[in-house]
């Protein structure tokens, strides 16, 4: 099972979610989130290419991306539940593979979403499903519709993430439940807003990993 911890703000917790088998590590650069890492750390620049994992910036509006994307292996971008890609709103993205994150409101239907995931397929290369919340972009700590996320990533037409809510608790039944491509947790494994607890880590990557009955090695 794939892992990506993400709202990391520091170089210490980058590498202790490395060490721990994460397989990407994300990097917020959404102004308004508490976990933006320019400015928790001024001169992630200098330190993000020692990191020997999938770099992911996740991003909300154009603005946000950094002059520094060549640094990185992805880009995620975090788009209202009712955007459909055009022509025009699309020409920013930099030459790096689209990861597009969507929080969908409790009353979107499967095959509602489902048309969405398909609008979006040509550009993006995985989606991730994460909770929706009326003011936040993410990190709630809230988890939503797993019935729903299992039928749509049983069926989207690209891999297809878990993300919202997720804690050590909990990982391990809804990679049972939803069978995704991989999951995403931030606020799930910090000690305080923006830092991360090496043991809730280690633990979440374990649990996920051997969820299905494999390895984590």
């Amino acid at each position: 099972m794939w892992v990506k911890i993400c709202g990391l703000t520091n170089l210490t917790d980058a590498h202790f979610a490395a060490a721990a088998g994460a397989d990407a590590l994300g990097f917020i650069f959404v102004r308004s989130s508490p976990r933006y890492l320019p400015h928790h750390s001024p001169d992630w620049h200098e330190w993000l290419p020692t990191l020997n994992r999938v770099r992911v910036a996740v991003v909300h509006q154009p603005d946000e991306l950094p002059t520094q994307w060549q640094l990185f292996d992805a880009l995620q971008w975090v788009v209202p539940h009712d955007t459909l890609p055009e022509p025009s709103m699309l020409r920013w993205l930099p030459e790096l593979p689209l990861w597009i994150a969507l929080r969908l409101p409790p009353q979107t239907t499967v095959a509602d979403a489902l048309s969405i995931l398909h609008c979006w397929a040509r550009h993006a290369e995985r989606f991730i499903l994460d909770t929706y919340h009326p003011t936040q972009l993410g990190g709630t700590g809230i988890v939503h519709d797993w019935q729903r996320a299992a039928a749509l990533c049983s069926v989207a037409p690209k891999p297809t993430m878990l993300a919202g809510g997720l804690t050590l608790a909990n990982v391990a039944e809804a990679v049972r439940q939803v069978l995704p491509a991989g999951v995403d947790v931030s606020s799930g494994v910090e000690s305080t807003v923006g830092r991360k607890d090496p043991d809730k880590v280690r633990a979440f990557v374990h649990a996920a990993k051997t969820a299905l009955g494999g390895h984590d090695g």
